[in-house]
């Protein structure tokens, strides 16, 4: 009590400097205020680390062929949609191989035309020798000769049919090779990267540009062995005061720090971007303490005071040290003890001096 007491005469001593006179009059007047009983109460316990945001879901885009790029048709920041083509690559070769292909392709349907105009000719001969070798019209050996014709009719055909099947899979094959010329966006979500200019080479495995998924982030932050083996995918936490939940603790512990990874997962669509840094505070029990509505609290600067209700009704200011939010409430860490009342909500009415009804 007796720091309260030096709080109470470091103010009233500013008071007096500022005029004496209109404290006594300030002293003289009634105002009408919510009041509120100061008491401990369970709050939660809670470990600090700092984290970082990063997208749930990152991108980056490279190219499946070596050419060189003719046109990039986005910026860093622009928004796009999966399937949106977002570079393109010098396509002449991949354009001659896909018709190479598609001539190949005509080559054998011709050829499969004329083989199977052969073969339904060597089968009806066949047929026909067939019959007549039946009733001995012909020989033996003649219906040999026209069924070795027709054997090599049908597999000549056969073998047209299967060129055809090669053929098609080799147009199929310069189509997608042709494809690989426009790289189209994987997924929804903003350019956070381009490292490509038109008339640079791109090639496969170097990356182009870079997109993530802005509706789904994460936070990770590092935390102890100690604490990470407390923790469980689940449980709530607090990202710079917005709630959120841990998805993932790795299980891997960093031999050098001691420390392990923890994934946490951000509400849809928070403000949050890739790269910022953030406090993450985990519950780990509970403790006594002192909270105070928050619009008890005065704030000058750094330093902050709330108003006291002594037993003869009068108010009174009195600096006090603060800690964290707690929702709508304050914890307050020294200044106030149990028991003691305060002015609930200070308004423009509420001086030092007044007295509270």
């Amino acid at each position: 009590m007796t720091s309260n007491r030096f709080f109470e005469l470091s103010v009233a001593a500013l008071l007096v400097g500022c005029g004496g006179s209109d404290a006594s009059h300030v002293a003289m007047q009634t105002i009408s205020a919510p009041t509120e009983i100061v008491a401990k109460s369970a709050l939660p316990e809670t470990r600090i680390t700092t984290g970082t945001v990063r997208s749930a879901t990152v991108a980056p885009l490279a190219a499946n062929v070596i050419g060189n790029v003719t046109r990039v048709l986005v910026v860093e920041g622009q928004r796009v949609h999966a399937g949106d083509v977002v570079v393109e690559i010098d396509d002449r070769e991949a354009r001659a191989r896909r018709a190479q292909a598609a001539g190949g392709v005509d080559e054998v349907d011709h050829a499969i035309t004329a083989a199977r105009a052969n073969a339904d000719v060597a089968a009806k001969t066949f047929a026909r020798y067939s019959a007549l070798r039946a009733r001995g019209s012909v020989s033996a050996q003649e219906l040999d000769e026209v069924t070795a014709k027709n054997d090599a009719a049908q597999a000549q055909l056969q073998q047209a049919l299967a060129r055809r099947v090669q053929a098609r899979e080799g147009a199929s094959e310069a189509e997608t090779f042709l494809s690989y010329s426009r790289l189209r966006a994987p997924i929804d979500g903003i350019v956070t990267a381009r490292m490509i200019d038109p008339g640079a080479q791109a090639a496969p495995g170097i990356p182009l540009l870079t997109i993530e998924d802005d509706a789904r982030y994460r936070v990770e932050t590092s935390v102890d062995e100690e604490l990470a083996t407390r923790l469980r995918a689940g449980d709530a936490v607090a990202i710079d005061g917005v709630a959120a939940r841990v998805t993932n603790v790795v299980p891997a512990v960093d031999p050098a720090t001691r420390s392990a990874i923890v994934k946490i997962a951000l509400p849809a669509h928070s403000t949050f971007r890739s790269g910022t840094f953030v406090r993450v505070a985990f519950a780990v029990g509970s403790r006594d303490g002192i909270t105070v509505p928050s619009a008890s609290v005065v704030r000058r600067g750094e330093l902050a005071s709330v108003f006291v209700v002594g037993s003869d009704g009068i108010a009174r200011m009195r600096l006090i040290t603060i800690g964290e939010a707690q929702g709508e409430r304050i914890e307050v860490l020294s200044g106030l003890d149990a028991g003691e009342k305060i002015v609930g909500r200070v308004t423009d009415d509420v001086r030092d001096g007044v007295r509270v009804s």
